[in-house]
């Protein structure tokens, strides 16, 4: 018998009507009539006996029809169950900083659900100065940091990302100094960055025309023309018509580049679903 079957049973008993039972149950009487017939092939009885005044039950169909309570009750014991264990995962809180949350968190968080889904992960976005704190006092239990804070617990670099400026399609490097600056980094160590470049550039610091909270905002104004700005990686939307990324190099001829760590607290090794997500975090990133 199907879980269904059981209800059948139980509604058509209250009911005495095939038409009232359908209704009750959202089927069409053909159904119902169909589902009444598999049971009793399946145990070789006649389950309910048929006439102009409704439905009546055999001793057997009686009988099936108090185990129908019983079976129900146990069904519904099973899928409270397995709803208690799904909503118990343990919580795990990792704070992001805004660009790897627009470059990156989706797809990590995607995969990791597709393949695992053994925790409840709630995302805490802030600058990386702050998400160290939040990680030292327990508001986060992972935090993904962006250049080199100081942290003496477990920290794994997941990859290094280039700098770049964001300016019109054409534009050379030498131009950007007489160029007005949208600042859009909550984050002091970017700022500190791009400043000491410029400077180191154009023997001067940037002329600011804009604060913004977000790059991707940063980069709308670009689009309309109101200057140009910095940032990390160079998979940011763009209308690759108008836009252009322009690597950043020091007088060195280096690239201007940072790192970005996964940093743990102390709780994570008290978990072993936690640590296996952080594994996860790992491998996504090819970290050996």
């Amino acid at each position: 018998m199907k879980n269904i079957d059981w209800m059948i049973l139980n509604v058509l008993y209250e009911k005495r009507s095939m038409t009232q039972a359908a209704e009750v149950l959202y089927m069409t009487q053909p159904a119902l009539t169909k589902r009444i017939k598999s049971i009793e092939s399946e145990w070789g009885i006649e389950v309910v006996k048929r006439s102009s005044r409704g439905v009546t039950f055999t001793e057997e169909g009686k009988y099936l029809v108090k185990k129908s309570s019983i079976m129900i009750d146990f069904l519904n014991e099973i899928q409270e169950h397995f709803a208690d264990r799904k909503m118990s995962k343990e919580l795990l809180k990792i704070g992001v900083p805004n660009s790897f949350s627009r470059l990156h968190l989706p797809a990590l968080l995607k995969t990791y659900k597709d393949q695992y889904d053994h925790l409840q992960i709630r995302t805490m976005a802030n600058s990386s100065d702050v998400l160290i704190r939040n990680l030292t006092d327990g508001t986060v239990d992972i935090a993904i940091i962006c250049g080199d804070y100081p942290y003496i617990g477990e920290k794994t670099c997941l990859f290094e990302e280039k700098l770049f400026a964001i300016a019109p399609k054409g534009m050379k490097q030498e131009e950007l100094g007489d160029q007005p600056l949208i600042e859009s980094f909550l984050n002091p160590m970017v700022k500190l960055t791009v400043d000491q470049w410029w400077k180191s550039q154009f023997g001067s610091m940037p002329h600011e025309a804009h604060h913004v909270p977000y790059t991707d905002i940063a980069i709308e104004m670009v689009e309309k023309g109101l200057g140009i700005t910095f940032a990390f990686g160079d998979t940011w939307n763009i209308d690759e018509d108008q836009l252009q990324f322009i690597p950043i190099y020091t007088r060195e001829d280096q690239q201007v580049s940072r790192k970005v760590w996964m940093m743990l607290s102390e709780k994570c090794y008290k978990s072993e679903d936690v640590m296996d997500f952080v594994t996860y975090v790992e491998k996504y990133y090819h970290v050996n």
